[in-house]
């Protein structure tokens, strides 16, 4: 029966049109054929319902056994008025009684008799129906059910416009009204179907026993030959060759076609632009599961073993040798390796799990097992695995290894080491290893950076050192070994207070880059540099750059992370910020990456000031102070210095913050760090003059004016001077340039705000509310909430009371703001997560939390229900 709940009769109307005319007319012959479950029976019994309606006496038989006393009955007597005769599955009916119908039918052409027959499509009754036909006879094929009926057949049966995925396995019905709404029914009975807001999705969470059983009913009433096909097919994937099923089954395409005919046609495969491919995963899934599994481990082997001996990339071939090849297989070992090699940087999870495979299925005694532990313990590392991979290193190495794989494998735990923040052990072995006459010439490079940035976080004047004999004694092509010398000149001369210097040479190692296995440290690092000094512009740009390489290596991720994560800090925006630094925290912590805890917890201990949290912040700042290493290779020591300082403002007053000044860190009132933090200077100024410390006060104004007169071209520091000498000389015009000179929120609002106490001191109210209501509008936009509290506070005292914050509806087009408004934009350009990322600057994390605040205000649940909102609504 094709139809639903509430009665509507879906995707008939023009066929229930053609026969209300037949009515209209008064008699004549309407003949309907239509496969098993099309909805004859339900067409019939509409028009038997109008019929009536319209005056009509209606004469039907419940089945064929009826249906010659029906008959017997008509010829004996003229009907009195306008009839309807309406006869169901004639395929059905006896020899004799498709006779007398025969018969009937020409004797009632001149009387109110309208005939309405109906058959299952080429079952039987056909010399009845093409008589009829000759005789003009109205014909009526009912064909399967379009795409859009379906889906409005199955709103009305599960209470929701269904989703992509919904659609997709309704369409295994191949539009059959019984069949599909036996589907939806068994869908519901599982719970597998969840609405919101008028939209049906499928939900993942729940077995779908009836839903499998049915769907395994419809392919076990397959031909024999049809099973085998998808058996083997689904070996394949959900997508797969023709032609590579042929071969599997020592056929041919051409043999095949029945079966391939007769898998579509049951509406389990369906024909793609390049290839077939499973209606819907569920049904593949079922299929496969099928296949006892030392079959399917065969069959795997056999595909690996068909794609590799026809040249096809290991990588195609690695799916199927990952779960059929066998110790001591070879060739299928080999495909493994290949594939891992081949998609080290782009896949390295897949590389891993690929190569540690092929290492147990290695003989331990074979020739190759060395090699093949480079390659795993390789993988590990560019998975992010560090104590996996440190731990296959050294039980390969406690073994008798020779001296080429042994140098590969300890330089792989001297990368390790310098990962986890253990520098001097990583140089230890560096050194070592650069001291062995026998290195590998293409090893030795890769052994100078580890060194290079292993010195960088253990001996600056030794990094210092040797990254000035390398870029003096470099010839011919710039390469990764410059790129990373100047590097870390570039590092050295941040922390020396030397930002122009550190810009030149920071851009120079990112020009010098050749190779994505360097994890970006270069152009990551000129992004910091350019952040510091305000260039956000320059900053994204170099990120973007960065993120959207080739390399997915985790460490290079991480470390972008962690870069990003403080430059949208140092912009302004703090969220965004939280969500990059807990992300890269949380992945460096699961996979041993010391060396980039500490930054993380830097910028996370800033968030956490800013908007209120003093607990957290002292959290993490008591965590990388006190047992996190703090390597100044990422960001500065001086910038870890600082953030303990204002926490320890924050939470314990003036006195203490300013006792680590001479206690722990003398030196960190600085050029060096006023160049990577400008806004640090106006702080340092603002506790001097709170402390009474003139001296202190003078020293920070007087470095960072010489900060500035060395680098004019800088617009950070020079506002930042000029903030800081505004502070000191209580000079109103200064600190009025200073907020509209500095080149972030932050700097702006704090200048703002130490104009507007400034102010209220000289007893110029007005210009005091002023000026403290525009630090208080920046605070708000950054979301700095406690720094916006401290401003209304002050406000409060001048007699003003608190300004509402402007409020955003709840929920709608309007709740979004800019950001997520972008990225729905986006998404309903069909854009991934990932290149979202790339045009938002932000990582597919983030990007990933705004779309889910996205959907809570949209009240949707999907990327399919986005896109008809924004089609709907804008």
């Amino acid at each position: 029966m094709s139809g639903n709940r509430d009665g509507v009769f879906r995707g008939r109307e023009g066929e229930q049109e053609l026969l209300s005319g037949v009515l209209d007319a008064g008699t004549g012959v309407v003949l309907v054929d239509g496969a098993a479950g099309t909805g004859k029976t339900r067409l019939l019994t509409e028009m038997a319902a109008v019929a009536t309606r319209r005056g009509f006496e209606v004469a039907t038989a419940q089945d064929e056994l009826e249906q010659p006393f029906l008959l017997a009955r008509l010829a004996e007597r003229q009907p009195d008025g306008p009839t309807l005769v309406v006869l169901d599955d004639l395929h059905l009916a006896e020899p004799g009684t498709l006779a007398a119908l025969r018969a009937l039918l020409p004797a009632s052409t001149h009387e109110k008799v309208v005939w309405l027959l109906a058959r299952r499509r080429g079952e039987g009754a056909d010399r009845l129906f093409a008589a009829a036909a000759q005789r003009g006879a109205v014909r009526i094929e009912l064909r399967p059910l379009t795409d859009d009926v379906v889906a409005d057949l199955v709103a009305d049966l599960a209470g929701g416009t269904p989703d992509n995925d919904l659609r997709a396995l309704a369409a295994t019905a191949r539009g059959n009204p019984a069949a599909l709404i036996s589907l939806v029914n068994a869908l519901l009975e599982d719970g597998q179907v969840v609405v919101t807001a008028e939209h049906a999705s499928l939900r993942a969470d729940r077995s779908p026993r009836h839903t499998e059983s049915l769907l395994r009913d419809r392919v076990g009433s397959l031909s024999g030959g049809a099973r085998h096909l998808l058996q083997v097919a689904s070996v394949l994937g959900p997508r797969f060759e023709p032609g590579d099923v042929a071969e599997m089954l020592a056929s041919s395409t051409a043999i095949l076609l029945p079966a391939l005919d007769e898998v579509i046609g049951a509406g389990v495969v369906t024909s793609l632009d390049d290839r077939l491919a499973f209606r819907h995963e569920l049904v593949w899934r079922l299929v496969a599961d099928s296949v006892p599994p030392p079959v399917r481990r065969a069959l795997h082997r056999e595909a690996g073993e068909m794609l590799l001996g026809r040249g096809d990339s290991a990588v195609s071939a690695a799916k199927h040798l990952l779960h059929g090849a066998q110790r001591g297989d070879v060739r299928s070992i080999d495909g493994l390796v290949a594939a891992a090699k081949a998609v080290l940087w782009n896949a390295p999870d897949a590389a891993a799990e690929l190569a540690v495979r092929a290492l147990e299925l290695t003989d331990q005694a074979s020739a190759s097992l060395v090699h093949r532990t480079v390659i795993a313990v390789r993988a590990l590392i560019a998975a992010g695995k560090l104590t996996a991979a440190q731990a296959l290193a050294q039980d390969a190495l406690s073994r008798q290894v020779s001296p080429e794989p042994s140098a590969k494998l300890r330089h792989c735990v001297a990368t390790t080491m310098l990962l986890g923040a253990r520098h001097g052990e990583s140089v230890e072995i560096s050194e070592a290893l650069l001291a062995e006459p026998d290195l590998p010439p293409e090893l030795a490079p890769w052994v100078e950076i580890t060194r290079m940035m292993a010195l960088l976080g253990h001996d600056r004047r030794r990094a210092q050192e040797l990254a000035e004999t390398v870029v003096r004694n470099h010839t011919g092509a710039p390469g990764d070994v410059l790129a990373t010398a100047l590097a870390v000149l570039a590092a050295i001369a941040r922390d020396t207070g030397l930002p122009g210097a550190a810009l030149e040479l920071a851009r120079e190692a990112a020009q010098s880059v050749t190779s994505h296995d360097l994890c970006a440290y270069p152009q990551l690092l000129l992004a910091t540099l350019n952040a510091g000094l305000r260039d956000f512009a320059e900053a994204d740009g170099v990120v973007r750059r960065a993120r959207s390489g080739p390399s997915a290596v985790v460490t290079r991720e991480l470390m972008t992370a962690v870069v990003q994560a403080r430059i949208l800090l140092q912009a302004g925006r703090i969220e965004e910020a939280a969500i990059e630094a807990r992300g890269a925290l949380k992945v460096a912590e699961e996979t041993g990456h010391v060396a980039l805890v500490a930054p993380a917890l830097a910028v996370l201990a800033m968030v956490a000031i800013h908007t209120g949290d003093l607990p957290a912040a002292i959290e993490h700042v008591e965590r990388y102070r006190d047992r996190v290493p703090v390597d100044g290779i990422i960001f500065s020591r001086a910038y870890y210095q600082w953030a303990d300082v204002l926490v320890t403002y924050v939470a314990h007053g003036l006195e203490k913050a300013l006792g680590l000044l001479t206690d722990e860190y003398p030196g960190l009132v600085s050029s060096a760090l006023f160049a990577e933090e400008p806004r640090a200077a106006g702080w340092f100024v603002r506790r001097a003059l709170e402390a009474g410390d003139e001296r202190l006060a003078k020293s920070v104004v007087d470095r960072a004016e010489r900060l500035a007169e060395q680098n004019p071209g800088f617009r950070a520091v020079v506002a930042a001077a000029m903030h800081a000498r505004g502070l000191a000389d209580a000079d109103a015009a200064l600190l009025e340039l200073a907020s509209q000179q500095h080149r972030d929120l932050w700097a702006r609002a704090n200048a703002a705000e130490d104009l507007g106490v400034l102010l209220t001191t000289a007893a110029d109210r007005a210009a005091s509310v002023k000026a403290l209501e525009n630090a208080l509008g920046l605070y708000r936009e950054i979301g700095a909430s406690r720094d916006s509290a401290r401003v209304l506070g002050r406000l409060r005292k001048l007699g003003r009371r608190r300004r509402a914050e402007p409020v955003r509806p709840a929920s709608g087009w309007s709740s979004l703001d800019d950001t997520e408004r972008a990225i729905a934009n986006l998404v309903a350009k069909g854009q991934t997560n990932r290149q979202i990322s790339t045009q938002l600057f932000m990582s597919p994390h983030t990007v990933n939390f705004h779309l889910r605040k996205i959907f809570r205000k949209l009240g949707i649940s999907s990327r399919v229900e986005l896109v008809m909102r924004s089609r709907d609504d804008q």
